[in-house]
C-alpha cells in the first residue's frame, strides 16, 4: 500500500513554481512530505507559493532565477544544495510562449526567447541537477511538455520547443537509467491557469471553441498535471522512465462524430 506521505524525506526543485502548474505541483509535493525549492523569475508569485506551502507546515524555499540563463541555474542549484544537501526530484515546468504565432509570423527574437525559456531551460536545469543526483545516488526528473509537441494546434516556437523536451527526456532516460536517474515527461492539454484563462477570456467564444474539442467536455486544472507529476516523482513509478504521459482530457484521442 502506498504511503500517505508519498515523498516523505525527499527534496524537490520545481521551476516556474510561482503560478499555475508549477505552484500546484510544489504545493502537492509539500503536502506529500517533500521539502520544496520554489524557483521562478517572478518573485511575488514565488513567495506566494512558499506562503501557501507554509500554511500546511511543510518546508519550502523561494529562489528567484531565470532558468534560461546558465549563471542563474548554477546559482539556483548551488543554493538548493546548501539549504537541503541534495536534490531528489526536479520538475522542469518553466516555459515561455508570449509573442509566438505562425511560422511566417513569428519573429526571430520571439523564436529565440521561446526556445530559450521552454527548451534550453530544461537542458540547463537537467545538466546541472543530474550531477548532483549522481552524487547522492539517483533521482527523478519530470519534464512538462505539451500536447503541442505532438499535435498541430499552433504556436510555432512553443510547439517546436515542447517536441524537443520530449526528445530530451528520452535521451536522459536512456543515458542515466543504469545510474539511478529516471526521466519522464507530461503532455498537458489546455489547463486553466490564471495566465491561460486571461488569454482565452480576451477572445470572444475562444474558450467555448477549445472546450468543444475535448471529449471530456472541459479543460484541465493545474492539479490534474500535479497529480501525474507526483506519481512520476514518487517510488510508485520506480520502473517507469523515458515515458510520455498525456494529461489532455482525451484531446489527442480523437472526436466522436456520432456515426
Amino acid at each position: 500500500m502506498a504511503s500517505a506521505m508519498r515523498l516523505e524525506g525527499k527534496i524537490a526543485l520545481v521551476t516556474g513554481a510561482g503560478s499555475g502548474i508549477g505552484r500546484a505541483t510544489a504545493q502537492l509535493f509539500a503536502v506529500n512530505g517533500a521539502a520544496v525549492v520554489v524557483a521562478d523569475i517572478n518573485a511575488e508569485g514565488g513567495r506566494e507559493t512558499v506562503r501557501r506551502i507554509g500554511d500546511t507546515g511543510d518546508r519550502a524555499l523561494f529562489l528567484q532565477a531565470d532558468v534560461s540563463r546558465a549563471a542563474d541555474v548554477e546559482a539556483l542549484v548551488i543554493r538548493s544544495i546548501e539549504e537541503f544537501g541534495r536534490i531528489d526530484i526536479l520538475v522542469n515546468n518553466a516555459a515561455s510562449w508570449k509573442g509566438d504565432t505562425t511560422i511566417t509570423g513569428v519573429s526571430e527574437p520571439v523564436w529565440d526567447a521561446v526556445i530559450d525559456g521552454s527548451l534550453k531551460s530544461v537542458f540547463l536545469m537537467s545538466k546541472a541537477v543530474i550531477g548532483e543526483m549522481l552524487r547522492s545516488g539517483g533521482g527523478s526528473i519530470v519534464n512538462i511538455s505539451s500536447v503541442n509537441g505532438i499535435y498541430g494546434v499552433g504556436l510555432t516556437a512553443y510547439s517546436a520547443a515542447k517536441g524537443g523536451v520530449q526528445a530530451l527526456t528520452r535521451v536522459v532516460a536512456a543515458e542515466y537509467g543504469t545510474r539511478g536517474i529516471r526521466c519522464n515527461v507530461i503532455l498537458p492539454g489546455t489547463i486553466g491557469t490564471d495566465s491561460s484563462l486571461a488569454v482565452w477570456h480576451s477572445k470572444p467564444d475562444a474558450l467555448d471553441q477549445i472546450i468543444a474539442a475535448y471529449p471530456m467536455g472541459h479543460i484541465g486544472r493545474p492539479e490534474d498535471v500535479a497529480c501525474c507529476a507526483l506519481f512520476l516523482a514518487s517510488d510508485e513509478s520506480a520502473f517507469v522512465t523515458g515515458s510520455s504521459y498525456l494529461v489532455d482530457g482525451g484531446l489527442t484521442a480523437g472526436r466522436n462524430f456520432g456515426f
